[in-house]
């Protein structure tokens, strides 16, 4: 499993800057750390989805009672139409490229096949 900051390190850069200027630092903290488990790239649509590894393990409560579910997405200003989703417990999820761009090529290298 690679990392972010490997596979793509101008995007991290990019969305690490955006988060810390918006004042979202945990956030930007976890991009800095974030692991990738998956790349889609969708070119009907001109889209990748960059799936990461949540920054932290969940607590029995926290995964039997409270439970996972989507928190917020958050667009994030970079030279791409980015948006980054995060679980309901502030943990990274993944990253969302709709105009990638002269990314397209990188997203489509390390995307499943």
């Amino acid at each position: 499993m690679s990392t972010l900051v490997a596979s793509f390190p101008s995007l991290a850069s990019e969305l690490s800057r955006g988060l810390r200027a918006a004042g979202r630092g945990p956030l930007a903290d976890q991009v800095d750390a974030a692991a990738i488990t998956r790349v889609t790239f969708d070119d009907a649509v001109n889209a990748g989805y960059i799936y990461l590894q949540p920054s932290r393990e969940l607590n029995v409560v926290e995964t039997n009672i409270m439970d996972v579910r989507h928190g917020e997405t958050l667009e994030v200003e970079t030279p791409y139409w980015t948006n980054i989703d995060a679980d309901n417990f502030g943990r990274l999820m993944g990253i969302q490229i709709l105009a990638p761009g002269d990314m397209k090529d990188e997203l489509r290298k390390h995307a499943d096949v």
